[in-house]
């Protein structure tokens, strides 16, 4: 026998329960639009958030400017060595392997003081300070005291290991098949080249060179700093090492004085802030607008930049003024950045013209590859390298003056 309950329910439940009760199909179909447009609403939203941050990264990485698609892959790097070389210099480059690029590695030097390194502060307005000459020219006087006892310092106990990769930088549009399988044997034998495959190397085209080089080294690896020189200049790599290290090491220590400032970020080299804009001759700037002299800028023959200026020139290389002396370019793309401390060293000895050496030139400029084994080999110089000529003076570089007063302080 079936047996029958009865449920007694007033009118006002039975009328709340009726779309549950008498349609179940249509409200679970009601939920399951609900699910579907909020479901859609969220991927939505989440979508365009990707897009967003796609164009963003397309905005600030443009595509390599370079061309190079890859290069082998290295630890990370203290010092990118990024030397400026021609198609035909192999005669230079061997001089370079086979003397400079070999100092330093290990590093068997004590540490330079870092009670000898400045590091500029940020003024009332927001601009570092940088160095007065006063200050110049005691901490150059530091310094080579500490080089004439260095021979006689205790060895670390400990040789230091410091990560150094080097690169010549050569255009390969427009080279014949021989040279281009020259450079194909020498990179078989030293893989330190870095091919350009979208630049004819010409003296034209060199601030286009130095973008696409800053553009695949900072694409490509990790580094601190980078040095770039000519491939007739000679770097006394340890002691600039030691220097370098010192001072980065310092920065990092002080960063928390910096606060919510950004840290200093380095451009050091030999300034010179009252060049005349050359109107004839290979050196001409016909698209310099800018200022009566050219803006204050690093001598070519060497000067290091950090990552982070790297990075700048690489990421923003789309939309960058490129005048003929790329060296001229570096300093006026720099210009705007309240962030770089612009160390002036009178041991960068950069000029158009070799100056007679000094025990305290960390690079010397204009050196063949006769020069650089004399120098390699402990000859500070040769006998018509000390000639009475006219030569550029040293200068400690005033900053508080305005640039046809700039480099008046000379080096004694």
């Amino acid at each position: 026998m079936k047996s029958i309950y009865y449920i007694s329910i007033d009118a006002s439940t039975f009328s709340a329960c009726l779309p549950y009760v008498s349609k179940p199909e249509g409200c679970n179909m009601r939920r399951m639009s609900n699910l579907i447009t909020l479901f859609t609403a969220i991927t939505a939203f989440f979508f365009g958030c990707f897009i967003t941050k796609i164009l963003t990264i397309v905005d600030k990485c443009p595509a390599h400017k370079s061309g190079v698609a890859k290069l082998e892959p290295h630890p990370n790097l203290f010092l990118m060595v990024l030397i400026m070389s021609a198609p035909r210099n192999v005669e230079q480059r061997n001089a370079m392997r086979e003397t400079w690029l070999k100092l330093g590695q290990p590093l068997q030097q004590p540490y330079f003081p870092e009670e000898n390194i400045y590091l500029p502060a940020y003024g009332a307005r927001g601009h570092l300070q940088m160095e007065t000459v006063t200050s110049q020219a005691n901490r150059l006087r530091l310094y080579m005291d500490w080089a004439a006892k260095l021979p006689y310092m205790d060895a670390p106990k400990t040789k230091r290991t410091i990560q150094v990769k080097h690169f010549f930088a050569i255009g390969m549009q427009h080279i014949s098949s021989v040279v281009r399988a020259e450079l194909a044997r020498e990179q078989s034998q030293h893989n330190d080249l870095l091919l350009l495959p979208r630049l004819h190397d010409a003296y034209t085209n060199l601030t286009e060179k130095l973008l696409q080089s800053i553009d695949a080294l900072t694409h490509h690896y990790e580094f601190s700093y980078l040095i770039k020189v000519d491939d007739d200049s000679y770097v006394k790599l340890d002691n600039l090492l030691n220097v370098l290290i010192s001072y980065d090491r310092k920065l990092l220590r002080k960063s928390s004085e910096y606060r919510h400032e950004q840290l200093p970020q380095l451009y050091w080299g030999y300034f010179n802030g009252r060049a005349t804009i050359k109107s004839k001759g290979q050196w001409s700037e016909p698209n310099y607008y800018l200022s009566k002299h050219f803006i204050t800028y690093a001598l070519g023959g060497g000067y290091v930049i950090s990552r982070k200026l790297c990075e700048f020139v690489a990421n923003n290389s789309q939309h960058l003024s490129t005048y003929v002396s790329e060296d001229v370019s570096m300093g006026t793309w720099l210009a705007p950045l309240r962030h770089v401390y612009r160390w002036h060293d009178p041991r960068f000895d950069t000029t158009y013209v070799p100056r007679a050496c000094r025990s305290h030139h960390l690079v010397l400029h204009k050196r063949n590859e006769v020069r650089m084994r004399d120098l390699y080999m402990g000859k500070l110089c040769s006998p018509e390298q000390s000639s009475a000529r006219s030569l550029p003076a040293e200068y400690y570089y005033d900053w508080s003056k305005p640039v046809d007063k700039c480099c008046d302080s000379l080096v004694v």
